[in-house]
């Protein structure tokens, strides 16, 4: 059980008389004048010293604590116990609240009824529970929106994708595998959490204007960790090629998102049509234009194969997701600030904010896709499959399915090696019976 740091005698004394001769009898006075000192005062403590002065100041200035003083500690029992529910109901998946806690935590100390634990009445107040959740680094997190497929079905899933580029890699380039990954970039920050005073009944964000603002970013790097031209994908009407801006391919569609035709086209780009060899892959998510018909019947025509992700692991197997993405998108993030705390943005008579030209926007994608570090792009690579032990890929290391993952993985491992001596037996036996019958 975490354990409580005690304040010693003489400094409560001394905060004592320091409230006494230069405080006027006001304890809040102490907490500004020790602060400055660097002890950790509050206001609770404080005033409770100042009720008690006259057994403070009269304690041993060399003891820890007054005798019979200080609140009476809670049984550590009683805490590891609600510490255990919180656990349990969590790998459940269930939420848990302040509420709940406070509930079984009075529901605990019911059960075990040990009049020495703790005053009678105990209420599970709002101050003890923060406490309890800081004492075992427990926080209020807000829900990811992630996969809502069960812990073995995502781990076969897993295992079972595994397979396939594990059994590919021998005989598979490199330098022509391409891992892709389309993200969205929104100029205006998605959040709906700020800093604001406790107690305020309304928190109200205004919008800046550029919540309208998107870009769509394709990334693509091959397996051997080099970076590929990005390609911006622009609002506006349809264009049968890509154009190329500072270095940067941009495609023009009318909600700017990827389509079949649109993929169809960047296989030819990130696949050069003098490449007519084979052992290209090509591994994405499933998204519904990734395999469609046309896609798959192109990836054909030009000897790829398609490596697709199943729907649900994507956060644990797709590269991009895994450190790619987030790190363009945070070097991106800083110059559509930068933009957007400039004298450049051009505003309609309306006073709404014009989205940036599509040169400017290239800049902005060129450069944080530069920025993007060489190492962070390799280690997402390895991490997605690509490294040579499983403890190196980022779903072997995961903190709920790392371990679950990592078992079923060697047995499947272990099955196929069983497998493979039970064939080269029957081969053996196979040639002694033709052996014999020769003989």
């Amino acid at each position: 059980m975490p354990t409580r740091i005690p304040i010693s005698i003489w400094r409560k004394q001394e905060v004592l008389r320091w409230i006494e001769e230069g405080g006027d009898g006001v304890p809040t006075r102490a907490i500004k004048h020790f602060s400055a000192k660097g002890w950790k005062l509050d206001g609770g403590s404080v005033h409770r010293w100042w009720r008690d002065r006259e057994q403070l100041l009269a304690a041993d200035p060399a003891s820890r604590r007054r005798a019979r003083g200080g609140r009476r500690p809670l049984s550590g029992a009683m805490e590891e116990a609600l510490y255990d529910e919180v656990v349990a109901k969590r790998l459940k998946k269930k939420k848990v609240t302040r509420a709940w806690i406070g509930h079984m935590v009075r529901v605990i100390f019911a059960c075990q009824g040990t009049t020495s634990a703790s005053p009678d009445g105990f209420m599970a107040s709002p101050h003890w529970i923060t406490g309890f959740l800081r004492r075992y680094g427990l926080f209020l997190r807000r829900r990811t929106n992630l996969t809502t497929l069960s812990d073995d079905k995502l781990v076969d899933r897993a295992v079972s994708y595994m397979t396939f580029p594990q059994s590919a890699k021998p005989t598979m380039d490199l330098h022509r595998t391409i891992l892709m990954d389309e993200t969205a970039v929104y100029f205006e920050d998605a959040r709906n959490q700020t800093v604001d005073i406790i107690g305020s009944r309304h928190v109200v964000i205004r919008s800046t204007g550029f919540s309208s603002m998107r870009i769509m970013a394709v990334l693509a790097v091959t397996a051997t960790g080099k970076k590929l031209p990005p390609l911006l994908i622009w609002k506006g009407k349809a264009l049968p090629s890509f154009d190329k801006i500072g270095g940067v391919y941009v495609a023009h569609q009318p909600r700017a998102w990827v389509d079949s035709k649109l993929l169809k086209r960047w296989i030819d780009l990130a696949f050069p049509l003098v490449d007519t060899g084979e052992e290209k892959h090509l591994v994405w998510d499933s998204m519904r234009a990734h395999i469609s018909k046309e896609v798959k019947a192109k990836c054909a025509a030009r000897n790829v194969s398609m490596c697709v992700i199943p729907r649900g692991l994507t956060p644990y197997l797709q590269a991009g997701d895994i450190g790619i993405c987030k790190t363009f998108k945070d070097l991106l993030y800083m110059e559509i600030n930068a933009w957007k705390e400039s004298d450049k943005v051009e505003y309609t008579r309306f006073s709404n904010p014009r989205m940036p030209s599509v040169g400017v926007v290239c800049g902005w994608v060129k450069k944080a896709w530069c920025d993007t570090d060489c190492e962070t792009v390799a280690n997402s690579v390895a991490a997605a499959g690509f490294a040579d032990h499983c403890m190196d890929w980022h779903v072997a290391r995961h903190d709920v399915y790392g371990d679950r993952f990592r078992e079923k993985w060697e047995a499947s491992g272990e099955a196929e090696q069983d497998e493979g001596d039970f064939n080269l037996d029957e081969l053996h036996n196979a040639l002694d019976d033709i052996a014999l019958i020769d003989e």
